[in-house]
């Protein structure tokens, strides 16, 4: 017998039908019943997936937009029926995909309660029994008795984290929507999904926030056009991820990453970690950013008087940010075979978006460059914005 909590992909596949053209009448769907069709083509968005989860395990799925990671969620909450291959899960299953989904408008806080409750298999009893502490959760302990169609978005929102974290799920399928109500209630929310982790359950996290990706989840699965990348530690998987999708952006019009150098020393490895070591490439105004990175001399030799250097960069190749240990009275580096270094940094964020880091090892004296890695690490900067990014000088209209 499976044990509670096991999540199990086999040779899966999960075709959608795409229609290139669109009724527009009465008479047109008339006529397609009599012979006139409309064009259309399959499009696969899950291509023979195949992994399993083992009860207790948190898994990370990452990948970009379009790689099947809420697909995948949505044929283990049993919203879509695989078109080839098995999907299996055992043990009580929460969603949190679409908070709310399921909830009667015209029935109240509690109502809705009790019907969710019902649809998992829980008596009324049961809910009975959770619906203070689900109520109290979510902040709602004078709003249960209002139907839900009064409700503000968040309300509704917290509702439903509540109730889908609250009924002892041995499985959690989480797909990014914790960006519900205020900073406080955020943080809640992740506190809740982080105590989850050793209590036995299992999670299946989708998400595009690497940080969290790493606090919660020992495991990653990296999916591209439905297909496994790397199945690995975040240690392992997240960093390729990373360099990947700073490729992936290149390629759509930011600045390539350049590399070059005489390489008599160079980096050999680079991770981008924050003040606790846990990799990230996602910070805040006054979080600290380290880099660790292992410098090698070529053969074993000694080098001395190293200038480590950093650049940061708009996507499109501006230099917002560019300084090195010389400048700012800081030791200069000795490499005699290899070295292991840190450099931390703490950013203003004066404009918050995506900015591509650069880092250089060089002898301005000796006029050598050792080694350059522009544009190489993608850097999203996290803070409240200013000025608004455009003003208004004028607008016109002539006809």
């Amino acid at each position: 017998m499976t044990a509670p909590g096991t999540v199990e992909f086999r040779d899966v596949a999960l075709d959608y039908r795409i229609y290139h053209d669109r009724t527009l009448s009465l008479m047109e769907s008339v006529l397609n019943l009599f012979g006139r069709r409309s064009s259309s083509e399959t499009f696969r968005a899950l291509d023979n997936l195949t992994f399993s989860v083992a009860p207790g395990e948190s898994v990370a799925i990452i990948g970009p937009n379009g790689a099947g990671k809420s697909t995948t969620l949505k044929l283990l909450a049993g919203i879509y029926e695989p078109t080839l291959g098995v999907v299996s899960t055992e043990g009580r299953t929460a969603t949190l995909l679409d908070l709310g989904v399921g909830f009667h408008p015209e029935l109240t806080g509690a109502e809705n309660v009790y019907l969710n409750g019902a649809l998992l298999g829980l008596g009324r009893a049961s809910m009975e029994e959770l619906l203070p502490e689900i109520a109290e959760f979510a902040q709602l302990e004078r709003f249960m008795d209002t139907p839900v169609k009064y409700y503000s978005s968040g309300m509704f929102m917290r509702l439903g984290f509540s109730l889908a974290t609250s009924v002892d799920p041995e499985i959690l399928l989480v797909d990014e929507v914790l960006a519900v109500g205020d900073a406080s209630f955020q943080s809640r929310c992740y506190d809740r999904i982080y105590s989850y982790r050793g209590s036995g359950r299992t999670i299946v996290f989708v998400s595009h926030d690497m940080e969290a990706v790493s606090r919660l989840c020992e495991r990653v699965i990296w999916l591209d056009h439905g297909k496994v990348v790397r199945d690995g530690s975040p240690g392992d998987v997240l960093p390729e991820y990373l360099s990947s999708s700073s490729r992936r952006r290149s390629e759509d019009g930011s600045v390539a990453p350049r590399e070059w150098g005489s390489r008599e020393v160079w980096f050999d490895r680079v991770e981008l970690t924050d003040s606790t070591g846990t990799p990230r490439r996602r910070f805040r105004a006054g979080e600290r950013l380290r880099v660790k990175a292992l410098i090698r001399a070529r053969d074993g030799e000694r080098v001395e008087d190293i200038v480590w250097g950093f650049s940061i960069h708009r996507t499109d190749g501006e230099t917002v940010v560019g300084v090195n240990n010389l400048e700012l009275n800081r030791p200069l580096l000795t490499v005699e075979g290899r070295l292991e270094a840190e450099l931390e940094i703490e950013l203003q964020v004066r404009e918050p978006g995506n900015y591509l880091m650069g880092l250089a090892l060089t002898d301005p004296v000796r006029g050598r460059d050792y080694h350059w890695l522009d544009y190489h690490f993608p850097l999203e900067l996290l803070g409240p914005r200013r000025t608004g990014p455009v003003k208004l000088v004028d607008a016109e209209w002539h006809w």
